[in-house]
């Protein structure tokens, strides 16, 4: 690509060398979902979205374990690659919000065996811009606020 930039002058010879000789570091750190419960949700979402369109919803709710075990491993392969092919998923995420939601629903229930959810929804452009899955929701977990 480097000589393709340099035949088309878009590189000079010169940065052409510098880079050709410089080392190429990958960052393979694991990503970390900042915000887990809205994560999850999304994922949800896209998931049922993808399900509805390649005519899959209908096998998902199969009683026969067979189909329903395809229509999932289908479903699962469809969504990573489309996840892999460089998706952007755009939403309506207040982290700010988020954070404070989280902070009420854990201060406000505080220790006890209680549990609950939040869900904000800005109600002029109908959008979700917080969901709290429970007091120390933690990834892939049951989702308080989606969930029946």
């Amino acid at each position: 690509m480097l000589e393709q930039m340099v035949a088309n002058g878009a590189l000079e010879q010169a940065e052409y060398e510098k880079l050709i000789k410089s080392t190429i570091k990958l960052d393979l750190s694991t990503p970390v979902d900042l915000h887990p419960d809205y994560v999850t949700y999304v994922h949800q979402e896209l998931k049922n979205l993808v399900a509805s369109s390649e005519g899959l919803d209908k096998s998902l709710q199969s009683t026969d374990v067979a189909i329903l075990k395809n229509a999932e491993a289908e479903l699962d392969k469809k969504v990573k690659k489309l996840l892999n092919s460089g998706v952007t998923i755009h939403t309506a995420l207040d982290t700010k919000l988020q954070t404070q939601s989280k902070t009420a629903v854990q201060s406000k229930i505080g220790v006890n065996d209680i549990e609950g959810a939040l869900v904000v929804i800005q109600h002029h452009t109908h959008e979700l811009v917080s969901l709290i899955g429970g007091k120390d929701y933690k990834k892939n977990s049951f989702n308080r606020a989606y969930k029946l």
